[in-house]
Order: C-alpha cells, then structure tokens, then sequence
C-alpha cells in the first residue's frame, strides 16, 4: 500500500514530488503496479478513511482475505455505519455545462436520502450547486459564469 503524506509539515508532497525524489530504479515497481493508494489525512474523519485503506490493503495479501477484491470494514459509530439523509428535502444543481457533475450528482443523490437533483440550465430552486472539478470542468465557459453568480 502506498501511503501519501498530505502535510508538508510532516515532509507531505505530491505523488509526482515523491516520485521523483525516489530512484529511479524502484519508480516501476512502487508506483506502476497498482498498489492501493492513500492520503494519509490528520483530520481525525478523514484519518478514519486514510486508516481502513490502509488495513483493507494489509489484510487483502494476507492469506485468508487474498481472494477477495474488498472487504466490509467500519468503525464503531463512525457515520458509514448508520443510514444517512439530509433532514430537511435539499436540491442539488449539477449545471450542464459541468462535465462530469451530472453523474456524480445522481450517485450522490442515490445514496443520501432527502436529496434531489437538478440538472437545468439555471439553478432554479436548487438549494446548492455541485462543482465538479476535473481536467474539463472550465471546458464550456458558461461554467465560470454560473459559479460566479452562485
């Protein structure tokens, strides 16, 4: 498992720092063979997630879990445990000219509950707006308008 310090502070870099600081002999065999990979996060929700990455990976090349693709972890009490939903009906605006958005807005609506999506042109009723960054986000120039105006 490959495990990304986020912190400068506690000497955190990007993967492309890393790598080059790393021989250039060990790069194929660290960072081309698939191997899990995890930001390790210090803020405690997310170091929770860093954290079952982490032993998911230790126990997948174990031999009774080497089988398996993935496994069931959780934390006591830690919120993935209980269902979730939003308390009052929220909207969620996913704008057409966010590549990428629509999609991530509806697996988002189809796991919280209370939620619905919004796909039109304009941000109507919707309560929030989704901002989906990816290579192509800024792609359609309606976008940075719209994000200006909301």
């Amino acid at each position: 498992v490959l495990v990304q310090e986020a912190d400068p502070a506690k000497g955190g870099a990007t993967l492309q720092a890393l790598r080059d600081e790393c021989p250039e002999d060990l790069q194929p065999d660290i960072f081309e063979k698939g191997w899990t990979h995890t930001i390790y996060m210090r803020i405690e929700e997310f170091q929770r997630v860093s954290l079952k990455t982490i032993v998911e990976a230790v126990l997948l090349c174990s031999p009774n879990y080497v089988n398996q693709s993935s496994l069931p972890l959780c934390v006591p009490g830690e919120p993935e445990s209980q269902p979730l939903a939003f308390a009052k009906d929220t909207m969620l605006w996913a704008s057409p000219a966010n590549a990428g958005a629509q999609l991530l807005a509806e697996e988002i609506a189809t796991t919280f509950a209370g939620l619905t999506v919004s796909t039109a042109e304009a941000p109507g009723p919707a309560t929030h707006m989704l901002l989906y960054l990816n290579e192509d986000s800024f792609s359609d120039e309606r976008l940075a308008e719209q994000v200006k105006q909301a």
